[in-house]
């Protein structure tokens, strides 16, 4: 390669390495610009509270609200989470997690919902999918139920109606990350 480019004059061979370098710079942008949103987007951060334990990103910040004793929520989705004493729940009738989440479907008036088993990653959970208004507004809404030795637990994770279905995925991955007492 070399002696072919030895023939070129002075110009010639300025402009054989500018191409060379842009497509070289072309190629390194590619590269980050595919990477880019995995290498420069939110660090993984852990909240913790009433029992429960969750590895989202650090878009969550926790808040105080009267709505449920742990909550967390970013510009996009909201987490929260509670738990309801084994025993006490026992007294309804209620000693398996598909009883569990019937109960709370049904008391939150979304008793047709279906629910679902995941065991991914160690962490079992039932699941449903429900959608609520909301003061006008249309959201949608990933319940999670867990049992611990003591404890029955109810989380939620919740965005915009409209974009339900494209943070399924996203749900999933971080309800893997939930530890319960």
């Amino acid at each position: 390669m070399i002696l072919f480019i030895t023939g070129f004059s002075e110009k010639r061979r300025e402009r054989y390495y500018m191409k060379k370098l842009m497509i070289s710079m072309l190629a390194v942008l590619s590269v980050f610009s595919v990477l880019g949103c995995d290498l420069f987007g939110p660090a993984e951060k852990e909240f913790s509270g009433s029992g429960i334990t969750i590895t989202l990103n650090e878009d969550f910040v926790l808040t105080e609200t009267v709505v449920s004793p742990f909550y967390l929520v970013s510009f996009d989705n909201i987490f929260m989470g509670m738990r309801e004493s084994k025993s006490l729940v026992n007294d309804y009738g209620i000693s398996t997690l598909q009883e569990y989440i019937d109960g709370v479907l049904e008391t939150g008036g979304h008793g047709e919902e279906a629910s679902y088993v995941s065991d991914e990653n160690g962490a079992t959970y039932v699941y449903a999918y429900y959608t609520a208004n909301v003061d006008g507004t249309d959201y949608g809404y990933m319940l999670i139920c867990m049992l611990s030795s003591t404890y029955f637990y109810s989380m939620n994770f919740g965005c915009l109606e409209k974009n339900l279905e494209d943070s399924k995925t996203q749900y999933h991955k971080w309800a893997d990350t939930i530890v319960v007492e």
